[in-house]
């Protein structure tokens, strides 16, 4: 009997006893199903975050921020020696340690750094349009070849003469815009508290309505013309060493530079005492919590499997038995041990996979009908993402894994199938 004909004898003797085998590919069937579901949960997110970063690009982009040393006060640090030429920690959680002009001189002479703009540290109390409702609101600054999704209209130009801001979409119907066209060209006015505390407003011209991200989430996008004069507004009075400190800057560098190229520059930048990353390295937390959320879920995926292969071993216990005169008449006629074994292991194997094919077809459709839903309700700001994904590539170790478990949860019923006596089988009533 050759490996062809030993595959297709197991499954004909799945198919005899069909209500047993219905059975124990179910047990698997739901192992695989949960876990499949769950890889594609990770899959889905991780396919959104790499697709966010993608889009907005900002690829020659380190965001710099001062590196501190010590934790503050509930810190469980060991403690370190002060060192006066290092900031430390505030403790003080409402500020953070800011970058100075001087910091940005060093920063822009770093070898690699194409190019240094700091990031204002400006809140707006308030934004309005015509008389309408004032709203909080959160903004950040434009930078350069970010390249923020938009339902409507175009990008801030960055630098540009005029103050430019990009909506959210949820401040469109707020702000008294009949949609995101109409929002387009129209005026808005920001208030924001000077150093006295008085209120004072800017106007901005909306050029485009942005679509949700994770990245921007809800924040508006002003272009660095109207963040540096409202800056200039809201500290005019303030002392030079207290106005010029920035909260963070954005860096640019070569995008020629290798990945170890670029691992020195940061390092270069750490060893002066920066904090530098990358957008891809700033949403990599993300990724990891992603990953963390997902194994653990996987566990409880991995147990049913478990419990399955105990299905699986009691399966061919039973057909060990009831097949006992034909494995002896198997024997007897030349067949040997590991054939033997390769014929139980097989049909076992099988039962794997056609209980992780099912679920794969099963997670799909599942998944298609969680991903309409979730993008019509709980995430539905979030265009573009899709909650569920099943690549090729990340299902299959899956549907492997499980085949592998099936096939050693077969290893005793097959290896007693094996070591069977044919003169004793054939007896067998």
């Amino acid at each position: 009997m050759n490996y062809r004909d030993i595959v297709r004898t197991a499954n004909a003797n799945l198919r005899k006893s069909k209500l047993r085998t219905f059975l124990t590919i179910s047990a698997v069937f739901m192992g695989a199903l949960t876990l499949m579901l769950t890889t594609g949960v990770g899959a889905g997110l991780k396919t959104y975050v790499d697709e966010q970063v993608n889009a907005v690009g900002a690829k020659d982009a380190l965001i710099v921020t001062v590196k501190t040393e010590g934790g503050g006060p509930i810190s469980n640090d060991n403690p370190k020696e002060y060192d006066p030429n290092k900031k430390q920690a505030i403790a003080d959680f409402t500020r953070q340690p800011t970058l100075s002009k001087a910091d940005l001189d060093k920063i822009a002479s770093t070898q690699g750094v194409l190019s240094v703009q700091p990031f204002y540290s400006i809140t707006p109390e308030y934004i309005t349009s015509s008389g309408q409702r004032k709203y909080q609101v959160t903004i950040g600054q434009a930078v350069e070849g970010l390249n923020q999704p938009l339902k409507s209209g175009r990008l801030v130009k960055v630098n540009g003469e005029k103050y430019e801001v990009t909506l959210p979409p949820a401040f469109v119907s707020k702000l008294g815009f009949a949609n995101d066209q109409a929002a387009v060209g129209k005026t808005v006015t920001m208030g924001f508290k000077d150093a006295t505390g008085t209120i004072f407003t800017q106007e901005a011209t909306v050029v485009g309505v942005q679509e949700k991200t994770l990245i921007m989430g809800n924040a508006l996008n002003v272009n660095n013309t109207f963040a540096k004069a409202a800056y200039d507004r809201a500290t005019l009075g303030v002392p030079d060493f207290q106005k010029d400190q920035y909260g963070l800057a954005v860096a640019k560098f070569d995008t020629n530079l290798s990945d170890q190229q670029l691992k020195d520059l940061k390092k270069t930048l750490a060893d002066k005492g920066y904090d530098a990353k990358t957008l891809d390295d700033q949403l990599g937390i993300i990724r990891q919590v992603i990953d963390a959320i997902t194994t653990f879920l996987n566990i409880f995926a991995v147990i049913a499997l478990a419990a399955a292969s105990f299905g699986i071993v009691n399966t061919l216990f039973m057909s060990v038995q009831e097949r006992t005169r034909e494995i002896g008449l198997m024997k007897a006629l030349g067949m040997g041990r590991g054939k033997i074994f390769m014929l139980f292991s097989i049909e076992a194997v099988l039962i794997g996979l056609w209980g992780a094919i099912i679920a794969l077809g099963a997670a799909n459709i599942l998944g298609r009908i969680g991903s309409n839903i979730a993008s019509k309700t709980l995430l539905k700001d979030f265009e573009g993402l899709h909650l569920f994904a099943f690549p090729f590539l990340s299902m299959l170790p899956i549907i492997i894994l499980i085949m592998v478990i099936a096939f050693l949860a077969a290893t005793l019923p097959a290896r007693r199938a094996a070591k069977l006596d044919p003169i004793d089988a054939l007896r067998y009533e």
